[in-house]
């Protein structure tokens, strides 16, 4: 075989991939990520059942492929509010609300990163561990940076921080999924003001 026979071959193969992934979404978008299937995925993307079968082996394959996009454009939430600040405090109280963003902008996305990281089951896979570690890598990049400018408390392990910054926003952002009507009878507070006053106390507990 002709190295351009190949190499377009490869290109075709990639692209088929990417459209199974991207009917995967809108099907979701649709339906919900329970009501998603590999028939309902096929006819999305008007191929044979068995053609997506060639790309991936079950549903939760699929599941895992769009996980990997969702967390590159968490990552690239990040980047986006992050990477604008010049001091350290406010990079990481932004680290919060690119996550908050990401939340209320790409739902499907956000959704698919909590259902990963929630179910038991399913297989952590390379592609997917990396995509983890690259945020994970990036978040601590920033309170570290923060530490060594001793602007937040030094017994702080940044990469455990990180971890434990992500455990909370997922946390308070469930409350705001479920409570959003009691933050408003009860203390005045939109989902917005809400979400502002965790961030303002969580950075207060780690600064100097």
């Amino acid at each position: 075989m002709k190295p351009e026979t190949a190499q377009k071959k490869e290109i075709a193969k990639e692209a088929k991939y990417i459209a199974i992934l991207n009917a995967a979404e809108k099907v979701i978008k649709k339906d919900g990520l329970s009501g998603m299937s590999i028939n309902k995925v096929a006819r999305a993307a008007k191929i044979a059942k068995g053609t997506v079968y060639i790309y991936f082996d079950s549903k939760e394959e699929i599941i895992a492929g769009l996980t990997i996009r969702a967390r590159r454009t968490l990552l690239e939430y990040f980047k986006k509010y992050c990477d604008r600040e010049k001091d350290p405090i406010d990079k990481i109280k932004n680290i919060f609300w690119a996550d908050y963003h990401f939340y209320k902008e790409q739902k499907t996305y956000h959704e698919l990163v909590a259902f990963y990281e929630q179910k038991t089951g399913l297989q952590e896979t390379k592609d997917l561990a990396m995509s983890s570690f690259e945020i994970s890598t990036y978040v601590k990049e920033i309170i570290e940076d923060a530490k060594s400018k001793k602007l937040i408390r030094k017994d702080i392990d940044s990469g455990l921080q990180g971890f434990i910054f992500w455990g909370m926003t997922v946390g308070i952002l469930q409350i705001i999924d479920t409570k959003k009507g009691q933050l408003k009878k009860y203390f005045g507070k939109s989902t917005k003001e809400f979400f502002a006053y965790f961030v303002e106390n969580s950075v207060a507990s780690i600064t100097i």
